[in-house]
């Protein structure tokens, strides 16, 4: 994405201005490849800061901005190092503007919300210095604190109107601005909103007390000190307070407001009655992806208002995020839950496990120094959470903890076993399980640094064993859902929690399977050599499922030539892939392929064969639906194809064994797979390969009707 296709890109963003879709995946796409690329982002910002505050380009450059930030910022949580680097490309690009004087103060405003809105620490360069406010006329000399504080409050009346009173929009309104501000002025206008004595301005003290910014968490508790110790701390405020301190780092801002409760218990002023709570009419999780994070959503209502509450809780990170959506009908929050249900596989579960998993949430971020979304203040509220306290809890404890832990401790090795090896089966009723795989960039490192197909899976099963705790944790997370939603499948997850925490050897726990060759297949799909050229329309082909060119003769075979593989060797195996009685999802055989001819592939070609690979899995499909075109094929196979035919087949049946059950076969399907595999020595006969073609059509027209 060069300069020019910057301007085609957003010429392409401007025509699908109705269709949200469409544009959210041009986003996404164009966020992943700058990523690739951080030095793109100084160019984003570089054309930010050329344009004029009515240019029409300024919206979708900002949106173009603001979708890579927060692509950057989930890469960085999830340890890649791509992340990093263009958050600091894009710095380094801000500083740059700083100093060549081409930020105004309009721009740092705009570029200072984009980072304040993906929750991301804004460059110091954007702060707008005493200068650039004389300078512009943003304000007259103010003289003394009498002028500042009638500024002020001019300005939070206007933004109190602009929000309408609601003290979320509010506090995202003064917190976009605040990286723009001077870091005094910053605490100032905080310290002034603490000291107000109007209902909203304690709310949004609430909000302040649960910043990231350890300055403004510090100017809100210093002022609810001196307002507790001067009597002037309203009742409501002080209650709040009591709950919210335990929400908060330990850390001096604690330790202020820990001071004002304290004088406000001597003062009576934190007990007498709290709201009445909304009703709670559902409440909808999902199981953690691989990354760790969680939603939770929560049907409310209060009289004739609704509300759905939304919730992230991601592992390592604490409550990501919290807010509602208020809803002008009962039809429109059913059909908003039913949306989210259907998205996400989310499932139901009580009111009491909510209070359990914001518990556990806000230990897991206060171990990390992280206080909660301040939204968290607002749902906690509604749903009359007020006994939510942060739980630090060991994932061996968690885990002991599940209702059904207990009691598969006493069953016996076998039955055990049985519900460990169901986990094979987890990702055919919660899509979520396609996301278990490891994407940091150490895991990544450990692969790049190892030689061959055999040594890649050996280095990589080394590296899971490290991060057996994480995924421990993660698979019990998943089960305390499931039990809680009394869901089938809790028991099958308690117990390879259990086998992950008492060290069963991962290759036998069918689920870290799926983490290990997903791993795999996200590694090889992981490449940075996007292509920089290509234009909007192509832009929008990589992100629509588009047809692949038809294989040109031999160009598989020399792909894979000097691997350990042969095109005719993955011909059997696809075979014996499409003939499995029980099912093999692509997501599990092809990395089996790829990472065997991975050695021998640029990053240019693996989508090429990857693609060659599928289409010949749909030939296989087809040559097993008319045995005559399978006995030609293999026909015109020489000798040594043959064999190669016949290695592929019996490896794949060897690979997926489970795949091939004897309740599931006849004693003509193992018959026929031992003469396959004598077909390594000595080929097939012409007699031979007719025979194997009728025998591949019975066996799939049995799988069709099964």
């Amino acid at each position: 994405m060069a300069e020019g296709q910057l301007e085609t890109m957003l010429a392409e963003l401007a025509r699908l201005r109705e269709d949200d879709s469409a544009r959210r995946e041009v986003l996404d796409h164009v966020s992943s490849a700058v990523l690739h690329r951080p030095a793109l982002g100084g160019q984003l910002i570089a054309r930010i800061c050329a344009a004029e505050e009515s240019a029409p380009e300024l919206e979708p450059l900002a949106e173009l901005l603001s979708s890579a930030l927060d692509a950057a910022r989930i890469a960085s949580e999830n340890r890649k190092k791509r992340g990093s680097a263009f958050l600091q490309a894009v710095t380094d690009a801000v500083e740059l503007a700083a100093g060549q004087d081409r930020l105004s103060p309009f721009h740092r405003m705009l570029l200072a919300s984009a980072w304040a809105r993906n929750g991301l620490a804004a460059p110091g360069a954007l702060e707008i210095s005493a200068a650039d406010i004389e300078r512009t006329g943003l304000s007259p000399g103010i003289r003394n604190r009498a002028e500042a504080e009638a500024m002020l409050e001019d300005l939070f009346r206007s933004l109190i109107d602009q929000a309408e009173g609601d003290v979320f929009a509010l506090h995202a309104a003064m917190t976009e601005t605040f990286p723009a501000m001077p870091a005094d002025m910053r605490t100032y206008v905080v310290m002034l909103s603490a000291e107000r004595p109007e209902p909203i301005h304690a709310r949004l003290t609430c909000f302040w007390l649960l910043d990231r910014d350890t300055a403004i968490r510090m100017a809100a508790a210093g002022a609810l000190a001196d307002r507790a110790a001067s009597g002037t701390l309203p009742r409501e405020l002080a209650r709040s307070v009591v709950v919210l301190r335990n929400w908060m780092p330990p850390d001096e801002a604690r330790g202020l407001v820990d001071k004002a409760v304290n004088l406000s218990m001597r003062s009576g002023l934190t007990g007498g009655d709290t709201p009445a709570p909304w009703t709670i009419h559902s409440v909808l999780a999902t199981l953690p992806d691989g990354g760790g994070a969680q939603s939770i959503m929560i049907a409310l209502q209060q009289g004739s208002a609704r509300k759905v509450a939304m919730l992230l809780l991601k592992q390592g990170h604490g409550v990501k995020d919290a807010y509602t959506i208020p809803c002008r009908s009962a039809s429109e929050q059913k059909a908003l839950i039913q949306r989210i249900k259907d998205e996400t596989g989310a499932v139901p579960v009580p009111a009491t496990w909510t209070l359990r998993a914001l518990s556990m949430a806000l230990g897991d971020g206060l171990a990390a120094g992280l206080p909660p979304a301040p939204g968290l203040i607002e749902i906690a509220e509604l749903c009359g959470f007020d006994p939510l306290r942060a739980e630090t809890i060991t994932t061996e404890a968690l885990i002991e903890s599940l209702p059904a832990a207990a009691r598969l401790r006493t069953l016996s090795a076998q039955a055990r076993g049985k519900l460990i090896n169901a986990s094979e089966d987890w990702w055919n009723r919660h899509d979520i399980i396609q996301s278990w795989f490891e994407e940091s960039d150490p895991a990544h490192e450990v692969l790049e640094g190892t030689r061959g197909p055999r040594g890649v899976e050996a280095a990589l099963w080394r590296w899971i064993e490290t991060r057996r705790d994480y995924w421990a944790r993660l698979v019990a997370r998943a089960a305390e859902v499931l039990a809680a939603a009394g869901h089938p499948d809790a028991d099958s997850f308690t117990a390879t929690a259990l086998a992950l925490l008492e060290g069963r050897a991962l290759k036998k726990i069918p689920v870290m399977l799926d983490v290990h060759e997903q791993t795999i297949e996200a590694w090889v799909f992981d490449d940075p050599d996007t292509d920089q050229g290509a234009t909007p329309e192509e832009w929008i082909e990589m992100v629509e499922p588009q047809m692949p060119k038809p294989e040109r003769k031999g160009e598989l075979a020399r792909m894979v030539k000097d691997t350990a593989i042969t095109a005719d060797w993955i011909d059997g195996f696809l075979m014996a892939v499409t003939l499995a009685p029980k099912v093999i999802a692509p997501n599990k055989w092809l990395p089996e392929i790829l990472g065997s001819a991975v050695a021998g592939l640029t990053p240019d070609s693996i989508q090429r064969s990857a693609d060659l690979i599928l289409m010949r899995a749909n030939a296989c499909v087809e040559q097993a639906e008319n045995p005559a075109a399978f006995a030609s094929a293999m026909t015109k196979r020489k000798s040594m194809a043959k064999r190669d035919w016949a290695g592929g087949f019996s490896y794949a049946c060897g690979h997926f064994r489970s795949s091939w059950p004897a309740k599931s076969t006849t004693h003509d399907d193992r018959a026929m797979m031992h003469r396959i595999a004598d077909g390594i020595s000595t080929g097939f006969t012409a007699a031979e390969s007719k025979t194997l073609s009728q025998w591949i059509t019975a066996r799939h027209a049995q799988n069709c009707r099964a």
